[in-house]
């Protein structure tokens, strides 16, 4: 490894050239600190192919996908024989893979893909997924931490790694007993502190029927709240463990745990809103809606014939009474019938 810049035809004077040898099982720089004596041969996780388990090798080296002839036809796929493809890197001469097939592929036991794979011979192995299955579906590998990263930054152990990180991690687990009806939410009293390191990073995960929000409190404290987005009330016991702190780019290894702040915990804390906000709903339901009129409404009768116009009424004219007329009534004025017409 040459540590120093080589000579070129604008240097003044020639430049030396450190090299460095590496010895069998030698490592430097960042592995030399976090996985020292580790030799990684292969990246291989567990996952599913047709909801049947197994183990995938993840090769970024790999420009296509193979999936092994036997396990195909054990999962009961359907191969197509009108296609091929030739491959080179596995043995020593040309590999042709003469058949293809679509495969359902689970990650983490809820991603799920349908992809369209080589079928071919592989010895000892069951599927091989290389960078056109890895682009597409938009993973990647963490050989640092040893995980699988999905697209909603949920990290997969892969196969053989030990955690590295069992001393520094701070369990954070509940308080008390909890009890939550449907959309119910409770906010727990316990503040949620790290090792008081500004790297610090929470991780939470969620159960079935359940979803952990966290909120801001003066300074960095932070308060978790615990809703019950299912649809049966809920029951959690004392030291039930929601999520962890962990020190500086270290990531959870088991399953299901997710960052404050990434898409997933976003779509957690839709999930909370949704049920908060149904069962608000639900407990101030509008009053029902009335059979009937408010008010009385006359009736009337559905004309049958075309009605005619009445013959010209009678008007009475009263004369005004006079001022000194008695009570009796004598002097009043005398009622005389008028004759009017109606113009049509």
């Amino acid at each position: 490894i040459s540590s120093l810049r080589q000579a070129d035809d604008y240097s003044r004077s020639d430049a030396t050239v450190e090299y460095s040898y590496l010895l069998p099982g030698e490592s430097r720089g960042y592995w030399k600190q976090h996985s020292p004596g580790k030799w990684i041969r292969q990246a291989k996780i567990h996952g599913k192919i047709n909801n049947e388990k197994t183990i995938l090798i993840i090769d970024t080296g790999a420009e296509v996908s193979i999936v092994d002839t036997a396990f195909a036809r054990k999962v009961g796929c359907y191969i197509d024989r009108s296609q091929s493809q030739e491959c080179v890197g596995i043995g020593d001469n040309v590999y042709t893979t003469e058949w293809r097939t679509r495969i359902k592929i689970t990650l983490g036991g809820y991603l799920v893909y349908f992809f369209d794979i080589w079928v071919g011979v592989l010895s000892g192995q069951e599927a091989i997924l290389g960078m056109d299955y890895m682009v597409p579906a938009g993973i990647r590998l963490d050989l640092a931490d040893g995980t699988l990263c999905l697209p909603d930054e949920v990290r997969i152990q892969l196969s053989g790694r030990r955690p590295l990180y069992s001393d520094k991690a701070q369990s954070v687990k509940l308080d008390r007993y909890l009890q939550l009806g449907v959309g119910e939410s409770v906010e727990l009293s316990t503040r949620l502190r790290g090792s008081g390191s500004e790297h610090d990073k929470l991780w939470v995960t969620r159960g079935d029927r359940w979803v952990p929000t966290v909120i801001k409190g003066p300074g960095k404290t932070r308060y978790l709240r615990i809703t019950n987005v299912g649809e049966k009330e809920l029951v959690l016991r004392q030291n039930h463990q929601v999520g962890m702190w962990l020190v500086g780019d270290r990531v959870p290894r088991i399953q299901g745990y997710v960052s404050v702040g990434s898409r997933r915990y976003l779509e957690w804390q839709n999930l909370a809103l949704q049920a908060t906000t149904e069962a608000g709903s639900t407990e101030a339901a509008p009053p029902e809606t009335p059979t009937g009129p408010m008010v009385e409404r006359p009736e009337y009768l559905t004309p049958r014939a075309i009605l005619r116009r009445q013959d010209p009424t009678q008007v009475r004219q009263v004369e005004p009474r006079s001022k000194n007329a008695g009570v009796d009534g004598a002097s009043r004025g005398r009622i005389r019938p008028v004759r009017r017409s109606t113009n049509t």
